[in-house]
């Protein structure tokens, strides 16, 4: 029995340089212009009958960042997404769209004037909570229907709203819940099937952000460079414990921004970044207007 739906793996994409130099993961994100995050619920579809979607392609600023900057002996700069098509012979092929303009958080914006690019090992909380970047898709959302591929719907976002009731036995994620990582870590990826790797953690810390004392939460669980822009989704659980409830779903909670260091050697802790949805979704209405402009 499967955790997690084929096409909600393959909504993972590679994003890379024109020399097909991979800097990262990001990931297909469907939702209307008019989308209000404090809905729909993961298991409604209300939003598809009401407006037809547009399809997002989301990752790390950073990310993006790396690839724009010039760098010697590649002579464009451009970021490509690249994904599977199905072949005529019922194989798949990797295929790459070159991405749009790409917008990023206005505060990573404001943070590059000010402190300019990232140093190695300089990573902090400040710059994780507003490391996103987004662009529509290159094409209508139809077209995508041909690809061995799918983004996130609707129907599978998590919101803050959503992980936040009343009652706090009603929270569908909580501090031990399991979580799938997908991604291509240290730009490994299947050569024939381009097929992201999918690894398993846990929450580590999430009380803090839905409490409003903190903009990102923490799993526990291996992130690598490459890691950056993936997808993290909810594992259904078969059992809740007393006083707590049972998500049955598979969710889209995050995406994976960075890793926190050991402090003293400067070693990978274990503990990844984690950016919500709301702020993918804040960096989207502003990108909107634009594309109506």
């Amino acid at each position: 029995m499967a955790l997690i739906a084929p096409e909600l793996v393959r909504s993972a994409v590679r994003v890379r340089n024109a020399s097909a130099q991979v800097w990262g993961t990001g990931f297909g994100y469907a939702r209307p212009d008019h989308y209000d995050s404090n809905g729909p619920e993961p298991e409604s579809d209300t939003d598809e009958q009401q407006e037809p979607w547009r399809l997002w392609f989301v990752t790390c600023a950073h990310v993006i960042d790396a690839i724009e900057k010039p760098q010697t002996g590649i002579p464009q700069p451009s970021v490509y997404v690249e994904m599977n098509e199905t072949a005529s012979s019922g194989g798949r092929v990797p295929i790459a769209y070159p991405a749009g303009s790409w917008i990023r958080h206005q505060g990573w914006t404001e943070r590059r004037s000010r402190l300019g690019p990232l140093a190695p090992g300089s990573y902090t909380p400040d710059d994780a909570a507003v490391d996103v970047a987004v662009t529509a898709a290159p094409m209508h959302l139809e077209r995508f229907r041909r690809l061995d591929w799918w983004g996130f719907a609707p129907k599978f976002h998590l919101t803050k709203a959503a992980m936040s009731p009343q009652h706090p036995r009603d929270r569908p994620v909580s501090e031990g819940d399991a979580v799938f990582v997908l991604g291509f870590p240290v730009g490994y990826y299947a050569d024939v099937r381009n097929w992201p790797v999918v690894r398993q953690g846990v929450v580590a810390q999430i009380e803090p952000y839905l409490r409003g004392s903190a903009r990102t939460f923490l799993i526990d669980g291996s992130v690598f460079g490459g890691n950056s822009g993936g997808p993290v989704v909810t594992i259904p659980q078969p059992l809740a414990t007393t006083g707590t409830r049972q998500f049955k779903k598979t969710a889209l909670i995050g995406m994976v921004s960075g890793c926190r260091l050991e402090p003293a050697l400067g070693e990978n802790a274990d503990l990844g970044i984690v950016v919500p949805l709301d702020t993918i979704d804040e960096v989207i209405n502003t990108a909107i207007p634009n594309l109506r402009a």
